[in-house]
C-alpha cells in the first residue's frame, strides 16, 4: 500500500465521521397573531354635567347653560409573534405604521335666558342642543416598547378660544332684544407608551418583553400538543383635557343694554395617568420535534464491510507482501475504524481520526524496516 493512497483513506474516514455531526437539521421559525385592542370610554355624557344655575346671581339678566361631555380612547396594535424553534426563543414585531391611537372628546350644550326688569318679564325657551366635537388619531408602529422611535405617540390640539355658537334672541315683547354668543376653549392633551407585553410560558414562569424587537427564551413544554402562551401588553396612557366656555350675553331692554360677559365655565374631564390592561391573546404554535441524535448518519454498514471487498484472497502491495487476512492487519482499520456511526460529538471524531493516523504511520514504519 503507498502512501497516497494510506492518506486518501484516511481523509476518506475523517469526512465519514464529522459528516453526521455537522447535519443537524434547523428548526422552522413558527407565527402567531399578535394584534391587541383596546377601546374604552373614559367619561360618559352623563357623567360629567354641568348646570350653571342661573348666572350672576341677583342680575335683572341671567343665563343658564347645561353642558354635557364625554371622551373616549381607542388602541389597536396590529402585529405578530415569532418563535424560533432553533433557539427556543419568542419576539414579536408590529406591523410598520399599522398602530392606531385615537382620542374623542365631545360636549353637548344647552342655553336660556331670563330676563326680569320693571318693564318685561320673559323667559327664553331652551335653546340648542349644540354639540362640538374633535376626534384626533395617530399612526405609529407597535408595540411602543422602550426602543420604539415612536414612543410615545402624542395627541394634541390647542385650539384656543374658539366660537362655538351665535344665538340670536327673538323674544316676544317688542322691547326686548339680543343675542347670546358661546366660545369654547379647548387644550387637549393625550400620549401613550407601552411599558411590557407579559407571556405566560408551559412551564408557568411569566416573562415580560420590555424592549422593542426582543428575543427571550421560552419554555416550549413537552407536546406533542401545540403550543399554547397566553400573551398580555400592558401600555401607559395619559390624556389631560381642558375645555372651558366662555358666554357672552347682550340684551336690550327699550332703551337699556345689559352686558353679560367675562364668565368662564369649565367643563371636568379627568387627568388620567395610568397603565391599561389589554386583553389577553394566547399564541398557538405548532409544536415540533428535532430529529432524534444519530439521523441523517445513513443506512451504510457501521462496520465498513459495506462496498469493501468481501473476497477471502488477500492481495499483495508492491513489496510482495500480503494485503487480506494474511498479512499487516490493515483490515482492522475497516473493521474498527473511528466509530463513525456511534459518534455525533466533533470532538470525539477529530480525536479516533487522529489515533488512526498515528496507527496508520507508525505501521508504514515497521513495515520497511522489516523489508530492509
Amino acid at each position: 500500500m503507498t502512501w497516497p493512497s494510506v492518506c486518501a483513506g484516511i481523509t476518506a474516514l475523517c469526512a465519514l465521521c464529522l459528516t453526521p455531526s455537522l447535519a443537524g437539521a434547523l428548526g422552522p421559525e413558527e407565527q402567531s397573531d399578535f394584534s391587541p385592542t383596546y377601546e374604552q370610554l373614559l367619561l360618559g355624557f352623563e357623567d360629567a354635567a354641568v348646570d350653571t344655575g342661573w348666572i350672576p346671581a341677583n342680575s335683572p339678566v341671567q343665563l343658564r347653560l347645561f353642558a354635557d361631555a364625554a371622551n373616549s380612547v381607542t388602541i389597536d396594535l396590529p402585529g405578530t409573534a415569532y418563535y424560533d424553534w432553533e433557539t427556543e426563543e419568542l419576539r414579536f414585531e408590529g406591523d410598520p405604521m399599522a398602530g392606531f391611537f385615537e382620542y374623542d372628546v365631545g360636549l353637548e350644550l344647552v342655553a336660556s335666558v331670563k330676563v326680569d326688569v320693571s318693564l318685561a318679564k320673559w323667559e327664553s325657551d331652551l335653546l340648542g342642543p349644540y354639540d362640538w366635537g374633535i376626534e384626533a388619531a395617530e399612526m405609529f408602529t407597535p408595540y411602543l416598547l422602550e426602543g420604539n422611535p415612536d414612543r410615545p405617540v402624542t395627541i394634541t390640539d390647542k385650539s384656543g378660544a374658539l366660537d362655538l355658537v351665535s344665538i340670536p334672541l327673538v323674544p316676544d315683547i317688542v322691547i326686548l332684544s339680543g343675542n347670546l354668543d358661546i366660545a369654547l376653549f379647548v387644550d387637549i392633551e393625550a400620549s401613550l407608551e407601552c411599558n411590557r407585553i407579559e407571556v405566560l410560558g408551559t412551564d408557568g414562569e411569566i416573562t415580560s418583553f420590555t424592549l422593542e424587537g426582543q428575543s427571550q427564551w421560552i419554555d416550549p413544554g413537552e407536546g406533542p400538543e401545540d403550543v399554547v402562551l397566553p400573551a398580555t401588553a400592558y401600555c401607559q396612557l395619559r390624556t389631560m383635557p381642558t375645555l372651558i366656555i366662555y358666554p357672552h350675553l347682550v340684551v336690550t331692554v327699550l332703551f337699556d343694554e345689559y352686558d353679560i360677559a367675562g364668565i368662564e365655565i369649565p367643563v371636568d374631564l379627568p387627568v388620567i395617568d395610568e397603565e391599561i390592561a389589554f386583553d389577553t391573546i394566547d399564541l398557538t404554535l405548532p409544536y415540533w420535534e428535532g430529529p432524534e441524535p444519530g439521523d441523517g448518519d445513513g443506512d451504510g454498514d457501521p462496520g465498513g464491510d459495506e462496498g469493501g471487498d468481501t473476497s477471502d484472497d488477500g492481495g499483495r502491495d508492491e513489496t510482495g507482501g500480503e494485503t487480506g487476512t494474511g498479512g499487516d492487519d490493515f483490515g482492522g482499520l475497516d473493521d474498527e475504524g473511528c466509530n463513525c456511526a456511534t459518534e455525533t460529538t466533533p470532538g470525539r471524531g477529530l480525536g479516533w481520526s487522529a489515533l488512526g493516523i498515528l496507527a496508520l504511520v507508525g505501521l508504514r514504519r515497521r513495515r520497511e524496516r522489516d523489508l530492509r
